[in-house]
């Protein structure tokens, strides 16, 4: 439907740069997140322990819009991205019952609201853990049941409206804009006119670039606070009146915690901070494109992964399913310790 990259711009011959690679790449990861996923999702609701049961709310909603991401990345959409042009060529499974440009250009929208709702949750489950850590009397504390919803409904809504401008912005002639894209950089690939192509804005430095820069500084920033005040008051010295069980329980929880949703979340920030870098020094590889979004949609992958093997009775009701109930084979449990903590009513409420 348009005309082959200018003489100038030796074809790309390279498979990682090839629609093939990324839409082969985001549909075997996409396997492999839909079986973990799912079993992840299945031990967080049935297999946690009583001391969790508070948190498995939190767990779950984060989990769930993990998934909900990976499932637009790696299935619902699959975009190949243009970078440094703020762009992407639709390969998901939309392209089946999807025509329309003017439907199409706002996928672009759709696949960063995806990633923000999950970085939503996972900011509230950091919050919620927090404020069961950090003692009532510390002013970084929400004390009002309305204060914390006021603080999720805000959130949500910015987040989840994290694309507005993008959406006020978005060229509404979209070839006469890919045409003048195609001035500026004329080694994109010739499916960079196809009607599958949606073009979010002519210069991302302008708009797209800023607004992800601020977006991710103020999740960092959050995100860093929640976890080091947290720490830090779970040192003896700085609260004493805490139960040292109490406390290795707590602790044991929160770094599982950690590791669980952070991990996985550089995974996610890597592809972005390429993205940004890619926009703003106007860099250009489709290789690289190709494996960051392969990359990105991988993420849920890990964290359920993750999610499997950090937590003990999550990691121990699997050892026990593989080995003794799929292979039969008669297979000991590890004596991993379990802490086992009999403390006052508050206390209990204090570490689920």
């Amino acid at each position: 439907m348009s005309p082959a990259p200018l003489p100038t711009c030796p074809p790309n011959s390279s498979y990682l740069a090839s629609p093939e690679f990324i839409s082969t790449g985001c549909h075997i990861v996409s396997v492999f997140m839909i079986i973990t996923s799912s079993y992840s999702a299945f031990l967080i609701v049935r297999k946690s322990t009583p001391t969790m049961k508070s948190t498995v709310p939190y767990m779950i909603r984060a989990h769930l819009c993990t998934m909900f991401c990976d499932f637009t990345w790696g299935i619902l959409v699959i975009p190949m991205m243009f970078w440094s042009v703020v762009c992407g060529y639709t390969l998901g499974i939309s392209k089946y019952f999807i025509n329309s440009k003017n439907i199409l250009m706002y996928f672009g929208v759709w696949l960063m609201l995806a990633v923000l709702a999950m970085i939503a949750a996972i900011l509230h489950l950091f919050e919620f853990r927090h404020q069961a850590v950090v003692s009532n009397n510390s002013k970084f504390v929400m004390r009002r049941p309305w204060t914390r919803r006021i603080f999720y409904f805000s959130s949500y809504t910015l987040f989840t409206n994290f694309g507005i401008l993008e959406v006020l912005t978005l060229p509404s002639d979209q070839d006469a804009a890919k045409l003048q894209v195609l001035q500026k950089y004329p080694c994109l690939p010739s499916y960079f006119l196809d009607d599958r192509a949606f073009l979010i804005q002519i210069d991302g430095r302008t708009m797209f670039n800023p607004h992800m820069y601020i977006t991710c500084f103020i999740v960092a920033c959050f995100i860093i606070f929640y976890m080091s005040n947290s720490f830090w008051h779970l040192l003896p010295k700085n609260n004493p009146t805490m139960s040292t069980s109490t406390r290795k329980l707590i602790t044991s929880f929160y770094i599982s915690m950690c590791i669980q949703f952070l991990i996985p979340l550089n995974v996610g920030y890597i592809p972005n901070i390429y993205w940004n870098f890619s926009v703003t020094i106007d860099y250009y590889s489709q290789e690289i494109n190709n494996i960051s979004v392969v990359l990105l949609t991988s993420h849920c992958t890990l964290s359920s992964i993750v999610t499997i093997f950090i937590y003990t009775p999550y990691r121990k009701f699997t050892l026990d399913l593989i080995f003794n109930k799929i292979l039969q084979i008669n297979w000991v449990k590890s004596s991993v310790s379990t802490v086992v903590v009999s403390v006052a009513r508050s206390n209990t409420n204090v570490i689920s």
